[in-house]
């Protein structure tokens, strides 16, 4: 199939595309910098690269209007709602196919914030007060959209290869400058995905029935709930960090912080029933080693 991938350079939509390049399908990539020595990586896996903003339509229009399946995988912070509504917009401008293009929507599970779920599934509703949760509303829309088929993922903090955004990375970062703080609540935790994972659910998503899946939302994690200080602990140890771990309160304007306020754990069985997913990588706690020396290889290679 033609899959066209936005927000190919960012860590989801970068490892998207190459399992979609991978196992066969024909991927282009929306990207507003195309210089981005990482990219090169795409380019030799056969991912094709379109220069151009989710924001601007006229850019990527025509590639829309040939692809069977649009992933969305960016969040444009500055710009959430014009960015996402052009994108609706446009895609219920283009020419009506049977059976309907795919569209894959991709939102996470820090939506919720503070909420009396201990694990959180797919009918669990956010926190109006937190503040991503109006990402639960752009979801609406996009589930609303009539000339495409809408599948919502929602996966949980997301490590491995390059690390790429990662939060794991932001603490192998601390240890090897020699500063590590934690803000936010100690007993509290999150779900986590490894990144090889996330991108085998998008996989699975693109190809899957559309009966099985349009219309529908999944969350995506796999099944270790550490609490972060345990896993940010196994981050500077595997970075051989041995100093201590100072404790500090969250900071305005610091999304980090206020998400380690809350516990975001969810279940991903509904995946593994209808996607027919499933989790192949270890925890991040158990993996922090390899996944350390895999995010150290890719700072040497920049």
């Amino acid at each position: 199939m033609r899959v066209f991938v936005t927000g190919v350079s960012g860590y989801a939509g970068f490892y998207a595309a190459l399992r979609l390049a991978a196992t066969g399908h024909s991927v282009t990539g929306l990207v507003r910098n195309p210089e981005q020595p990482r990219l090169h990586v795409l380019r030799v896996q056969q991912v094709a690269l379109l220069h151009g903003d989710v924001c601007q339509t006229e850019t990527y229009r025509a590639e829309l209007e040939r692809s069977d399946v649009v992933v969305h995988t960016m969040l444009d912070k500055k710009r959430p709602f014009e960015a996402d509504r052009a994108l609706f917009a446009a895609l219920e401008k283009l020419s009506a196919r049977r059976p309907r293009r795919r569209f894959i929507y991709t939102t996470g599970c820090s939506i919720f914030g503070k909420v009396p779920v201990a694990v959180m599934d797919e009918r669990t509703e956010p926190n109006p007060d937190h503040p991503l949760a109006f990402r639960r509303g752009l979801e609406r829309e996009a589930l609303a959209l009539t000339n495409v088929g809408t599948v919502v993922l929602r996966p949980g903090f997301m490590f491995g290869n390059d690390g790429y955004n990662s939060v794991s990375a932001d603490w192998f970062a601390m240890a090897e400058k020699g500063d590590a703080v934690f803000r936010g609540d100690r007993a509290r935790g999150w779900s986590w995905i490894h990144i090889a994972d996330l991108a085998e659910a998008y996989r699975l998503a693109v190809e899957a029935d559309d009966g099985a899946v349009s219309g529908e939302i999944f969350h995506l994690g796999d099944q270790h709930r550490p609490l972060s200080l345990d896993v940010m602990r196994a981050c500077l140890d595997a970075a051989g960090y041995t100093g201590d771990v100072r404790f500090e309160g969250p900071v305005k304007g610091d999304n980090i912080s206020s998400w380690f306020n809350q516990n975001e754990f969810i279940t991903a069985q509904k995946a593994r029933e209808r996607l027919g997913w499933n989790v192949r990588h270890g925890g991040i706690i158990e993996s922090a080693k390899p996944v350390y020396q895999a995010w150290k290889a890719a700072q040497l290679t920049q």
